[in-house]
């Protein structure tokens, strides 16, 4: 087998009851890198059991053999795969490019904080999808919206506190999390062959 790197579920994912604290008391750097290689761990391992069922292909297509020249070996290939694929929504994507672009931020500069520009834009934009999810969540389940208005206070925060901003990485972090746990036994494999059998005589190459 060519797995080489860390298996989320096994190694990695902390349990349900553990998803938060894991990670609360990580300094801003580590916070912003870690928990976004632990969601990108995450989808690589989610994608391996949606794609075909040849292990070898799949783990050399999304570099778990360590390659980093792979097709879908960087975190944001993955996460485009993850959209074609039906394992995540625009929304999703959404999120996760823009905790892809905090951590960005965090691993290419030295001098850097959750407040400066670079952070404070990608968190903006992990703020309005925040929102947005709890929104449809809250109305799905009958929540009127004046119980959402504490959550809106957060962003004229984002821009003066770290604690704001941390704890706004973390909840997004958790519940993206908790949300691959509860997809890991359930997602289903796409390894149907599109013709059983021979190919129709029209799609055969003259002799």
């Amino acid at each position: 087998m060519a797995w080489k790197v860390e298996r989320w579920l096994a190694e990695v994912f902390p349990g349900k009851e553990r998803i938060y604290e894991e990670y609360r008391n990580l300094p801003a750097r580590e916070l912003a890198i870690v928990s976004a290689a632990v969601l990108d761990l995450a989808l690589a391992e989610l994608l391996t059991l949606r794609l075909a069922d040849i292990p070898k292909e799949v783990e050399e297509f999304l570099g778990l053999d360590s390659n980093g020249r792979a097709a879908a070996g960087s975190f944001g290939a993955r996460i485009q795969l993850g959209l074609l694929v039906g394992l995540l929504t625009s929304e999703d994507a959404a999120m996760l490019r823009a905790m892809k672009g905090l951590r960005n931020e965090f691993a290419h500069r030295v001098r850097v904080s959750f407040t400066s520009p670079g952070p404070l834009k990608a968190l903006e934009k992990i703020f309005l999808l925040w929102m947005a999810h709890q929104e449809r969540t809250a109305e799905a389940r009958g929540v009127p919206p004046a119980a959402l208005d504490a959550m809106r206070e957060l962003r004229p925060l984002l821009a003066t506190s770290e604690d704001a901003c941390q704890g706004l990485l973390l909840a997004a972090f958790s519940t993206y999390q908790a949300m691959f746990h509860r997809m890991h036994g359930r997602v289903t494999r796409l390894d149907r062959p599109l013709f059983q059998g021979s190919r129709p005589a029209s799609d055969r190459q003259p002799a």
